[in-house]
């Protein structure tokens, strides 16, 4: 009789080892096919876009730029005349130092993931500095964001991505803002830059077209075809070339779009224009 149960108990054992390395194998098989597919699928998994820093968006002298992306074994390429990113790009290995106005991009790449969105950040150098000029504007902005005023257009002071609490961006909900500026002194000049706010998010778009004039003679136009196209949020300076000359006075006049598009949860209202500084050179 205790024969017959020790066998029974020794069977039963056997048994369960099997049935536990069978378990084992089994892990390990699943493990393995779960690693591989993982691994293959990697490469459907797209980047986040790295971080563009800048110690100063308006610089005299020049600007240093950092760049940033927390993952392990990815680089960051980048461009500085706004060209656009590919793996053939610059690798970002350290601080940059800009000295002239220029249009950064940046992509993260890895081996095993598809490459980030294309990030950017515009910079410019002051080539003169008109914030002693006398300036207004028609309309007066909104209510809810008047900034420091028409004198904030011309104070080399940049507004940031966070315009809702802050105090350099000038908000227009108008047809067309016109900008008239009286010069303290005559100056040479062939270009001229505004700077402009993107938040579709928030209603606010890119103008579609701006006009420059001196008196009654039209100096420099530029249209933004893309402007009520989907685009990521930016700031962005838009240059206008203008005859080169000197002047004593420039009327800016910037066209918002009539509304906003069909694609937009907005649309058919009217969009909100952001202004915040008036750069000529």
């Amino acid at each position: 009789m205790e024969f017959r149960k020790d066998l029974s108990h020794k069977i039963i054992q056997g048994l369960a080892m099997k049935c536990i390395s069978f378990l084992l194998i089994l892990f390990v098989l699943v493990s393995c096919k779960t690693d591989r597919v993982s691994y293959e699928e990697t490469g459907n998994f797209q980047l986040a876009t790295p971080k563009i820093q800048v110690d100063s968006v308006l610089f005299k002298q020049a600007a240093t730029v950092t760049m940033g992306f927390g993952f392990p074994n990815s680089e960051i390429k980048y461009t500085l005349d706004g060209s656009e990113v590919d793996e053939e790009s610059p690798a970002y290995e350290g601080p940059l130092t800009v000295n002239n106005s220029a249009t950064i991009k940046a992509k993260a790449f890895h081996s095993d993931f598809k490459g980030s969105e294309q990030t950017l950040v515009q910079v410019a150098k002051i080539t003169h500095s008109i914030s002693d000029a006398t300036i207004t504007l028609t309309p007066e902005p909104h209510d809810n964001y008047r900034g420091q005023g028409a004198k904030g257009l011309i104070d080399m002071q940049k507004g940031t991505a966070q315009f809702r609490g802050g105090n350099q961006w000038l908000g227009f909900q108008t047809g067309e803002t016109i900008i008239d500026i009286h010069l303290a002194k005559v100056l040479e000049l062939s270009n001229l830059k505004v700077s402009c706010l993107q938040n579709q998010g928030g209603w606010i778009f890119l103008p579609k077209e701006i006009v420059v004039r001196s008196g009654s003679k039209e100096v420099g136009r530029v249209f933004l075809e893309t402007a009520g196209e989907k685009q990521e949020n930016q700031l962005k300076v838009i240059p206008i070339p203008i005859e080169k000359g000197t002047y004593a006075q420039l009327t800016i006049t910037v066209f918002s779009l009539d509304e906003i598009p069909q694609w937009h949860q907005g649309k058919g209202t009217t969009p909100w224009l952001f202004l915040d500084e008036i750069l000529v050179e």
